[in-house]
């Protein structure tokens, strides 16, 4: 095990130092590392722009400014500034400010002109700066992040928590490049589909050609027109044998590199490159198929939180807890509330870990859920382009747990959605097949097994059922799939309190009879155990230690009790699994 680690830490660090040279080298400067920060909810935005930056204090970015004894109670607030200068041969380049997720409100200006604001934390947002930035003294870049607004139990991490860059490109750049790679086994080809969407900021119109290669597999090229101030979108098709083609896979998560460039009148203009996977990920019946093969999967949660760390986890933290859960025998989960990082991605990509990623929408008093809401939409967009070419992510979730507050239901077996929550997730569910129509579709549940009833319940649009349970869970799994039947079952969050804490906290003897038994329910096409680590939270039940102790680790990664039981749980049905199919 620690010999697979290190091999991980080594090759990720190797494609991240390589990563950073060839940003460089493409026209992209970091703006981590030491910003001037001031904490306050009482100072006038007005008056912020005309401080004296260097009286504030300093904090690094990125991260979170809560993981620091002074701040760690902060709520509101916190304001950023630094400075940088643009390299000369940039003028006349389109320079763009980018940040990859600030928490949670963010408002941001340049030389004191206000750029624009972004609500939503976990997902990037850009400004183009073109006509904003100086080149013959330093600029000055101060960004508000408010993290008043919080969902769960999981602590609302405030500040800038993911990388800002600079960015320059020519007047037409590729703003992405997503490829679809989807096995037909009945006829043994590769579908491929790559969409381009092409940006130009020009004046004119600009007629591209762009050329793909993926290495060992496909060359070709596509031409396209991008008028003025505008963007187009353009699409290259092809087949391969399947027999010519590795998939990936749980068990083997090969992965391929798709190389593109833009040029115009035989020069070049930009490039991209991306990393995906060739997998078929799919319902058929009450069964989960993976690459033509029935598959029935272990799981457990992670939250994104360490007490050093907050939820800016480093590569290295992020690598050794993912080969911990792979260790277990998981390979699927919905791991967390929120769009997860690129760094987890990245490695659950390479570690052949299936994800279910899910926009922060959460619980009775959610205020986003209405139908057609434009904030929900605009998040999810975020996540699907950011996330699109991820082979780990194999699902969409529009939000967990819906259900009556209790002025409407006053005891929870009377729950059932509102009305404006089904609309709502009608609405997104409806959405999200627009945007991405090759992944599965699903929304988090507890009220399928209360007064849920098909008419007030997701459940046509659902590809699988996600349900959680904290106590009677197979008879809940039972009684949804009477109610709704068809489809598979995941039980996406399964506990009965919390765990304790290290190193005596364990599972419950009832809790692992549910873990057994819903193993022999075959519409039960997998199952999480909530959580993977303890996590700080203010949500109601906290022990005074101020970490909610559901994990089968600590909030430091010790482990308890649990963490035995449930290796020792899920390796039986994985030995009961490969026998069934031998069989």
């Amino acid at each position: 095990m620690k010999k697979i680690y290190y091999l991980f830490v080594i090759l990720i660090t190797c494609y991240a130092c390589n990563e950073d040279i060839q940003k460089e080298e493409l026209g992209q400067i970091s703006l981590n590392g030491t910003w001037q920060f001031l904490a306050s909810n009482d100072i006038d935005e007005k008056e912020v722009l005309l401080k004296t930056f260097s009286q504030w204090d300093t904090i690094k970015v990125p991260g979170n400014w809560d993981t620091r004894e002074r701040y760690s109670e902060y709520v509101g607030k916190g304001y950023y500034q630094k400075e940088f200068s643009l390299p000369e041969n940039w003028n006349g380049k389109q320079v763009r400010l980018k940040f990859d997720a600030v928490y949670e409100t963010s408002k941001v200006w340049l030389n004191g002109q206000e750029l624009g604001e972004h609500v939503g934390g976990y997902t990037p947002f850009e400004f183009n700066i073109t006509d904003k930035v100086v080149f013959d003294k330093p600029n000055s870049v101060v960004v508000m992040a408010d993290n008043t607004y919080k969902r769960g139990a999981w602590w609302a991490w405030g500040g800038i928590s993911r990388n800002v860059s600079l960015i320059a490109n020519q007047d037409v750049r590729m703003v992405y490049q997503h490829i679809t790679s989807v096995p037909d086994f009945e006829k043994n080809v590769v579908d491929f589909t790559i969409k381009y969407k092409v940006e130009n900021n020009g004046n004119t119109s600009a007629s591209a050609n762009i050329y793909s290669e993926i290495e060992g597999i496909h060359k070709d090229s596509v031409s396209l027109t991008v008028e003025k101030a505008s963007t187009a979108v353009s699409y290259l098709k092809f087949k391969k044998p399947l027999s010519e083609v590795k998939l990936w896979h749980f068990d083997a998560p090969n992965l391929y590199e798709l190389n593109s460039t833009i040029s115009i009148n035989t020069n070049q203009v930009d490039t991209a490159s991306d990393k995906f996977g060739i997998r078929k990920f799919e319902v058929r019946g009450e069964q989960f198929f993976l690459n033509n093969e029935a598959v029935r999967m272990n799981g457990i949660n992670r939250v994104h939180d360490h007490p050093v760390y907050g939820n800016t986890e480093p590569d290295d933290l992020v690598l050794k807890d993912m080969l911990d859960i792979k260790s277990l025998g998981c390979n699927f989960s919905r791991l967390m509330h929120a769009p997860l990082s690129e760094n987890l991605l990245k490695v659950c990509d390479s570690i052949g870990f299936l994800l279910v990623e899910e926009i922060p929408v959460w619980g009775d008093d959610d205020p986003q859920t209405f139908p057609d809401n434009p904030l929900t939409k605009k998040w999810m967009k975020e996540m699907i382009e950011r996330d699109y070419n991820h082979p780990s992510v194999v699902a969409w979730s529009v939000g967990n747990e819906l259900r009556e507050n209790d002025s409407i239901a006053a005891t929870w077996p009377e729950k059932k959605m509102t009305k404006n929550q089904y609309d709502y997730a009608n609405s997104m569910l409806d959405y999200v097949a627009a945007l991405d129509p090759s992944r599965l579709k699903t929304y988090v549940t507890i009220t399928t097994y209360r007064k849920g009833e098909i008419g007030s319940e997701p459940y046509e649009k659902v590809d699988f059922i996600s349900m959680n349970s904290y106590g009677k869970a197979v008879e809940l799994a039972k009684k949804t799939h009477d109610k709704f039947p068809g489809k598979p079952i995941f039980i996406s969050e399964i506990g009965i309190g919390q765990i304790g804490p290290a190193p005596k906290g364990k599972l419950t003897d009832k809790l692992v009879g549910y873990l057994k038994e819903l193993k022999d329910l075959p519409y039960v096409t997998g199952v999480s155990l909530w959580s993977y680590n303890d996590y700080r939270s203010n949500y109601r039940g906290t022990p005074e230690s101020g970490f909610r102790e559901w994990g089968i680790v600590d909030e430091k990664r010790n482990k308890k009790e649990a963490y035995k039981q449930l290796k020792e749980i899920y390796a039986f049905w994985s030995i009961r699994q490969l026998k069934e199919t031998d069989k």
